[in-house]
């Protein structure tokens, strides 16, 4: 059976951000035809009580000119091992990420190297470390350089996923140089080099790394073109034979609107009407929208960013709510867009809503509720939301790219999960949103069937798991 360590900055529940948390939560289990272990930094603000931790060893760590100390935890959840690297003066957070440039290097850093002094004492030898983000780059390079003069290193092989190519941790050159003990090569003409004396992680794991996958299979194809290829588009075309995309799936044991633990009432495809209205009535009481069973009611949830088509909605707007839907927007994110979302419902009281915080009690019943998703990415390299959406009853309305593309087929009389637009325009989607309106109010019958195949639409991890699991045995196998 194939060995594969996992390593990812965060994992749900111990610990989530974004979509990686859901990935690093769902992927390991679903890979029952291997050996999976995860490995993530033991942050202060981690959830341990989700699994119980017990100590499992420690080592040092050679870091900033000295030896650190590291204590590692294991856990077991859903069936997988979890190890948890514990260094208080280096993940002690409120959050993993926090915008600081010079804190995440340096926090992360030492991830990398606490890492690689960590393989010896997990009591087996991986075949695959899974890589994940920017965060976890060097260490593409690390095991590259060990494994030519390193026997216990010399077999294993790396796979980097690029989760969101927007994040680069791009940082100062000599500190990262100075924290990693990378050759000079790797930031004079390698994996590291960047523009300005930086260095750059994720042009590292997409340098070092024997494979490359994406969340998406148009994703993977959209980050060789300049428009989506985040400066990084010229070095992906040169790896595109070992670039792949792999849609992400769904944990339908924590998605899913008849078992949700954050749903006082719960519903199936035969009884979603009543669980819609029992949410909808909810939504609109709880921020002063109009109580009506039969409203058109949008949401949008997603973090407050540029990538999410944030500003296209608030733009928007106006047209969106003229024929009577409205529109409730959680989620958090800068202070810019936080702003402009708070603006929109100080502007149309009554006919929109902002909760501009992450809540995932209340996200799982704004899902519930809602008849549409907004998602109208300026690029979205799989999304997870359009899949929860689908599976709790509501329709994704989205601008077809990256994932969402591979996932959300128009719909077309008695065919396809969804309506899209192309187009990053006011008009392309609010011509979307009128297409869905439309349908709603003119002809329930169609509408209730396109809820029903979004909600028996199969979007698990099953096939993606076999995908991974054929690129493991690809990589073992000298293929």
């Amino acid at each position: 059976m194939i060995q594969v360590l996992y390593v990812t900055a965060e994992c749900a529940p111990f610990i989530k951000a974004g979509g990686l948390g859901d990935v690093a939560s769902s992927l390991p289990a679903a890979l029952t035809g291997c050996n999976v272990h995860v490995v993530l930094p033991y942050y202060s603000c981690l959830d341990a009580e989700q699994a119980e931790l017990s100590f499992f060893a420690s080592f040092s760590v050679d870091f900033e000119g000295g030896s650190r100390r590291v204590r590692m935890y294991r856990g077991k959840w859903q069936g997988i091992f979890h190890y948890f690297l514990q260094a208080p003066d280096y993940f002690t957070c409120a959050k993993p990420y926090d915008g600081d440039c010079g804190i995440e290097t340096r926090r992360f850093a030492f991830f990398a190297c606490a890492l690689m002094a960590a393989l010896p004492s997990l009591g087996y030898q991986p075949d695959i470390i899974h890589l994940n983000d920017w965060h976890t780059g060097p260490i593409a390079a690390m095991i590259y350089y060990l494994r030519q003069h390193n026997a216990f290193f010399q077999n294993m092989k790396t796979v980097f996923t690029i989760h969101n190519l927007r994040y680069q941790g791009v940082c100062d050159r000599n500190y990262m140089q100075y924290c990693t003990r990378l050759p000079d090569e790797v930031f004079n003409t390698g994996g590291m080099a960047w523009y300005n004396w930086t260095a750059n992680p994720m042009r590292c794991g997409i340098y070092y790394a024997d494979r490359v996958t994406t969340v998406s299979e148009r994703y993977a194809q959209e980050i060789q073109w300049p428009e989506y290829g985040e400066g990084l588009y010229e070095l992906l075309r040169e790896r595109s034979a070992v670039v792949s995309g792999i849609i992400n799936g769904l944990d339908y044991r924590e998605f899913s609107p008849e078992e949700d633990r954050y749903l006082p009432f719960r519903y199936n495809a035969e009884t979603v009407k009543k669980g819609k209205a029992y949410y909808k009535e909810k939504l609109q009481r709880d921020f002063g929208l109009r109580v009506d069973p039969n409203a058109f009611l949008a949401a949008s949830i997603s973090r407050l960013t540029d990538q999410k088509g944030i500003d296209l909605i608030a733009a928007a707007a106006e047209r969106l709510i003229s024929r009577g839907a409205q529109v409730i927007i959680t989620g958090d994110g800068d202070d810019e867009h936080t702003r402009m979302v708070n603006e929109l419902a100080q502007r149309f009281p009554g006919r929109i809503g902002a909760y501009p915080v992450f809540n995932e009690p209340f996200s799982r019943q704004l899902y519930a509720g809602s008849d549409v998703l907004l998602m109208p990415s300026r690029f979205e390299p799989c999304g997870l939301s359009q899949l929860i959406a689908m599976r709790y009853g509501t329709v994704p309305v989205v601008r077809w790219t990256g994932g969402l593309r591979d996932t959300v087929t128009p719909c077309a009389g008695e065919s396809g999960l969804g309506f899209v637009f192309e187009d990053y325009s006011v008009d392309a989607l609010d011509g979307a949103f009128s297409a869905a309106e439309r349908l709603y109010n003119e002809d329930r019958r169609s509408w209730n069937a396109l809820v029903q195949r979004d909600m028996n639409a199969d979007f698990s991890w099953d096939a993606s798991a076999v995908r991974y699991q054929a690129l493991y045995e690809g990589l073992v196998s000298g293929e």
